[in-house]
């Protein structure tokens, strides 16, 4: 009997103990907050066709559209956000042709880095606020120059500019981001390079950023400096070697009817053994006009040259000077979803647009269309 009390006052003292480890349990799990995370999709169906025709159906210097007379997936993203008072984070998963393209020089040294993997990686970014108007962030983010964004929802135009593909879409490093009034921002941010996830060299790049914003419009001046490693040309490998460039963006702040930006951009990076600087420089403006609830119609000039071939390579010229020009007509279908069509001219002082049977032209003109859903 005695025994069996013991037994029973022992079990007691568990299922209180166990009683009493619960209710603290639950009463942590209530206390403790729960962290709200946001979920998104963008699907980007495009359809262009490139009067040139190039026989291997890539389209030449351009990420968007990448494919000629294909019906594909130009873009497709899922991500998780988390906006907090303190803590910030993006994770966005991605696939599609302009993928392929834009990261198809992400470099590769030695066997545990390359794009197979990265070029995956839209951003993987975590932000702490460490002060009341400073923010740092760390990961692979979007690159904080220019003024067309990787995402084609976030763009007064369908197709991308030279100054948008020949400038970083993306970054990786740390990035500090500090308010400094209700007008001014700036960015202070060291990263592996230019749009290279991967390093390619010992060196790391700065870059910086001021914004100034008022109810009307906005002004950006962006830099990046390092040292940086061009494509080989003409079959020869070029080292690395210094280059600083520039980014100014001017755009329009809640207009109702008609939208507009204005980008310049200019480069310089040493030459080899050399005193002297090879530079190329860039110009687009963009507007689109509210037609009605559903519709608009966007417009774009542009212009690039690169005489040294600094960022473009063609293959075919020892200097590359375009210029052209596009028109569109966007359509809100739903909520979610999204028709744009755009034509699109270009014209080169040489002869270096790919056509069929292997032969090149001085001229490119194309037609874009592309059914998008954003959630």
């Amino acid at each position: 009997m005695r025994l069996f009390l013991r037994h029973l006052l022992i079990l007691n003292t568990l299922v209180l103990a166990a009683v009493t480890t619960a209710k603290l349990s639950n009463a942590a799990n209530v206390d403790e907050k729960k962290i709200p995370i946001s979920w998104g999709l963008f699907v980007d169906t495009q359809y262009a066709y490139d009067l040139n025709s190039a026989a291997s159906g890539d389209r030449a210097f351009t990420t968007q559209p990448a494919r000629n007379n294909e019906f594909n997936i130009n873009l497709v993203h899922l991500e998780a956000k988390i906006d907090e008072s303190k803590m910030r984070a993006r994770l966005a998963l991605q696939a599609g042709t302009s993928v392929q393209s834009n990261y198809s020089s992400e470099p590769t040294n030695g066997s545990i880095s390359g794009g197979d993997l990265s070029r995956h990686i839209q951003e993987a970014r975590l932000g702490y606020k460490i002060a009341e108007n400073t923010w740092i962030d760390a990961g692979i983010f979007f690159a904080h120059v220019g003024a067309e964004t990787w995402l084609s929802k976030d763009n007064l135009n369908l197709t991308r500019s030279f100054v948008a593909d020949y400038s970083p879409y993306y970054l990786s490093g740390v990035k500090i981001t500090h308010k400094l009034s209700d007008s001014f921002t700036a960015i202070l941010l060291v990263t592996n390079g230019w749009q290279n996830i991967s390093e390619n060299n010992k060196d790391k790049n700065i870059g910086t950023s001021i914004e100034y914003t008022s109810k009307l419009f906005s002004i950006t001046y962006n830099t990046m400096l390092g040292r940086e490693v061009s494509a080989d040309l003409n079959s020869l490998p070029r080292s690395s070697q210094f280059r600083h460039f520039h980014d100014l963006v001017i755009k329009s702040i809640n207009t109702k009817y008609l939208e507009w930006v204005a980008q310049l951009d200019i480069g310089f990076q040493d030459k080899l053994n050399s005193s002297e600087q090879s530079h190329w420089y860039g110009a687009s403006l963009m507007l689109r006009c509210k037609l009605n609830e559903n519709q608009k119609i966007s417009f774009r000039l542009e212009h690039f040259k690169d005489d040294d071939q600094i960022v473009i390579v063609t293959g075919i010229s020892d200097s590359l000077n375009i210029i052209g020009g596009s028109i569109g007509l966007d359509h809100k279908l739903d909520k979610n979803l999204f028709w744009r069509s755009e034509a699109r001219y270009l014209k080169s002082s040489e002869n270096i647009f790919p056509k069929e049977l292997n032969d090149f032209t001085d001229s490119n003109l194309t037609f874009t269309t592309s059914l998008a859903f954003n959630y």
